[in-house]
């Protein structure tokens, strides 16, 4: 019996790596779209078969869609980078309604959108998948890359399904900006931090994106995290201890707005306690049950000072 096949588009990032090591785990056979010649490798290590190419070239995506079960789009692209935020745009939104096409064309069972949960607006209670939108800035464009990709919904479509993840952290992206602040001596809060955040891991952000591949229901938009919230200073705080340095100080809201620009200090703190039980019906449990049993993991990798920031 032959294995099943499942795309993956921005295989080569952090996200991405995690995401086909875990359906190469779980039997699939992956194609891995990137768009970088130097990512081949870093794809082929987690069990990926590279295909160099981009979203918007029709014919190369419908050459790596054909044959495939599902597709998976967590493709992006730095705003800051020599395309600009409308090239980060275009690659987001423009490149789900390529893939829903390429899909469609292809006889493509399903494709999962990869979005964020900063779509959600600021929240004093519990976050689900129905509570309340607030995208600003990038997750404007994640909302807006979800709605490219259900806007096809119908007979003879793809299944469309949304994955939601909270903060995934793992030895690179993000976190590796905060650590190098930390060593800095840069790094503040926001007032006082107490604002709840919703964390998962990298390997287990890959395996739910799996999960929700194979078991989700279409239509629907999953939230993945491990269900643990943690305010922003507890997590700050355990992971200074952890590097052996003194916790960070603070900022108010009008220095953190001229520092960070107000969409992004908006997002650092707003209070995003979410919700995993619709993750965990599928069946999927996180092996790192917590953040701070996730940081446990990262110990020698937070001491090393590498700058490293998700290439690997």
């Amino acid at each position: 019996m032959s294995a099943k096949r499942a795309l993956v588009a921005g295989a080569g990032g952090f996200l991405g790596r995690s995401i086909v090591r875990a359906f190469h785990g779980n039997g699939w056979e992956v194609r891995a779209l990137v768009h970088r010649p130097e990512r081949i490798p870093l794809v082929e290590e987690v069990g990926g078969v590279a295909t160099l190419g981009s979203l918007l070239d029709v014919p190369r995506l419908r050459e790596a869609c054909r044959g495939c079960e599902v597709l998976v789009h967590v493709a992006s692209s730095d705003p800051s980078g020599p395309e600009g935020p409308e090239g980060a745009r275009r690659t987001r939104v423009e490149g789900a309604r390529a893939l829903r096409a390429a899909a469609e064309a292809e006889g493509v069972r399903r494709l999962v959108i990869g979005s964020g949960y900063w779509v959600y607006a600021d929240n004093p209670g519990t976050i689900t998948e129905t509570s309340p939108l607030d995208p600003r800035g990038e997750s404007a464009v994640n909302r807006e890359t979800e709605l490219a990709a259900l806007e096809g919904a119908g007979p003879g479509a793809p299944e469309v399904l949304v994955v939601r993840p909270g903060m995934v952290y793992g030895a690179g992206s993000w976190l590796a900006g905060i650590v190098e602040a930390l060593r800095e001596g840069t790094y503040r809060y926001i007032d006082q931090g107490r604002n709840p955040w919703s964390f998962v891991s990298l390997p287990d952000a890959g395996e739910g994106f799996a999960r929700v591949a194979e078991r989700g229901r279409a239509g629907e938009i999953y939230n993945l995290v491990d269900g643990v919230p943690m305010a922003w200073r507890d997590f700050g705080d355990r992971l200074s201890e952890r590097m052996g340095l003194s916790p960070p100080g603070s900022l108010d809201r009008s220095q953190a707005e001229a520092l960070y620009g107000p969409e992004v200090a908006h997002h650092l703190s707003a209070r995003r306690a979410c919700s995993a039980a619709k993750i965990r019906s599928l069946g999927w449990a996180p092996v790192h049950a917590d953040v701070v049993h996730g940081l446990a993991q990262l110990g020698d990798w937070l001491r090393s000072g590498d700058p490293e920031r998700g290439s690997r």
